[in-house]
């Protein structure tokens, strides 16, 4: 027997995967604070898939807003910009109020950004993106160890 067919035996499988999920969320949280922004998205995309798997529809939502905001962190509001309009709809519907705002604030400055750099299309959604398209990242600050 596995370890995860005898988790399931106990009906601690599901508990284990979102405990999986929780940590996951943590874990990019983490990254993000450290400013490591695509480890971060790859966290909350896992936890994300976790959460969706579990039927937590809040912590989904909040997973998908976590990951646009580090794509807006690193400057790529053309990936963000997918991200606010598949959570802003989960976050109106499960009543997160506050966060619904704040990632509408997000979608707006998204919106902007991408405006600025003639990458919005009509009807106010993301044009095509080529690598000679996206603006230069800037560079970040190193941390000392």
């Amino acid at each position: 027997m596995t370890t995860q067919e005898g988790l399931g035996a106990l009906g601690l499988g599901t508990a284990v995967r979102h405990d999986r999920a929780h940590f996951l969320d943590l874990l990019g949280d983490s990254h993000a604070g450290l400013g490591r922004y695509e480890a971060a998205i790859e966290a909350y995309r896992d936890a994300a898939q976790g959460f969706e798997a579990d039927g937590a529809p809040c912590s989904r939502a909040l997973c998908l807003f976590k990951i646009a905001d580090s794509y807006m962190s690193l400057h790529e509001p053309w990936h963000a910009l997918g991200y606010l309009e598949v959570c802003l709809p989960l976050l109106r519907e499960l009543g997160l109020v506050r966060h619904f705002s704040l990632a509408q604030d997000e979608l707006a400055a998204c919106r902007a950004e991408l405006a600025r750099a003639h990458l919005l299309g009509e009807g106010g959604t993301a044009s095509p993106v080529t690598e000679r398209d996206r603006p230069a990242r800037p560079e970040q600050p190193r941390r000392r160890r």
